[in-house]
């Protein structure tokens, strides 16, 4: 698929980028109200490590600022390290409470999104469909929970690998060559999470297209993605990169826009792509019909004996 036709595509499609960011918004408004009662519990901890001063050079934090930021992240690392121990050896359940709902909910929730933006993005490029997010939603959900759920536990050791990186460059010893901690940092989360990404691009239109379970579509995704391996290794990195260079450059808070610009524009092209490497016919507008190149065009002789 060339840049000219994902764009076309994207543009036609424009639409499920705000019902994506809704239903992210909806997501996070569920979340706040499930840590509601905990509020009290946290309130009391936060304060007692509360460092006014910190918090205000955290969120001016910024490489685009002209801003030294590896000293703050360090001292945000010390003072998150202290919430985290002074909550669970006082409110042990409110803790273990805070990560079920934060770390196991949560994304499980915005996987389903995903998940729902390659149904309606199938509809459109296989029938010229326009399907509503929220009746996707629901006629999906058998599907989209396993998926949701398998797709969490292949990302967490990814995502620990790159938390552990962070954690480690901030802490270490710089001395006069702390810019540098940012840039090794971004190498690294770029390397890491584009490694991740580029093996589950084919995993929910895979899903869609062939209706299978999670674990057969896993293998039909990857088996679709390698036969354009380099385009997914560069979608996958650029998207990383700049999604990590950009929220060191202005700032932490940066994300709260950039984390769901990325998911949508990654969720779009999941679909795009996947059509690419099988070789559909796809719809980029109500009137025009493109090809894709057929399997036995894109894969090598090595490749051969697994087509049909």
């Amino acid at each position: 698929m060339s840049f000219k036709n994902y764009l076309k595509l994207a543009l036609a499609n424009f639409d499920k980028t705000w019902k994506l960011v809704l239903y992210r918004v909806i997501v996070w408004v569920v979340l706040i109200a499930l840590m509601a009662p905990c509020y009290m519990a946290v309130r009391d901890v936060a304060l007692s490590v509360w460092n006014g001063d910190l918090f205000v050079s955290f969120a001016q934090a910024g490489l685009f600022y002209g801003q030294v930021v590896t000293t703050t992240f360090a001292k945000v690392i010390e003072v998150l390290l202290s919430f985290l121990t002074t909550l669970f050896a006082s409110h042990l359940g409110v803790g273990i409470y805070l990560c079920v709902v934060l770390f196991f909910i949560r994304p499980i929730f915005m996987n389903i999104g995903r998940y729902v933006v390659d149904e309606m993005m199938y509809g459109f490029m296989s029938s010229h469909a326009k399907l509503g997010f929220a009746s996707t939603f629901v006629r999906t959900l058998k599907k989209s929970l396993p998926y949701a759920f398998f797709r969490f536990l292949y990302c967490l050791p990814f995502n620990y690998a790159v938390l552990n990186a962070f954690y480690g460059l901030a802490m270490a010893n710089w001395g006069s060559y702390s810019l540098a901690m940012p840039f090794a940092f971004l190498a690294v989360a770029a390397v890491v999470l584009s490694l991740k990404h580029m093996m589950i691009l084919g995993w929910g239109p895979a899903m869609v297209v062939y209706n299978e379970n999670v674990f057969t579509s896993f293998r039909l995704g990857i088996k679709a993605v390698n036969r354009n391996l380099k385009v997914a290794f560069i979608f996958s990195f650029f998207t990383y990169f700049s999604l990590t260079l950009f929220a060191l450059g202005l700032g932490p808070f940066s994300l709260i826009v950039l984390v769901p610009l990325f998911a949508v524009v990654s969720s779009m092209f999941e679909t795009m792509f996947f059509f690419a490497c099988q070789g559909m016919r796809y719809y980029i507008d109500e009137k025009t019909v493109l090809s894709s190149k057929k399997l036995e065009e894109q894969d090598t002789m090595s490749k051969a004996k697994f087509l049909l």
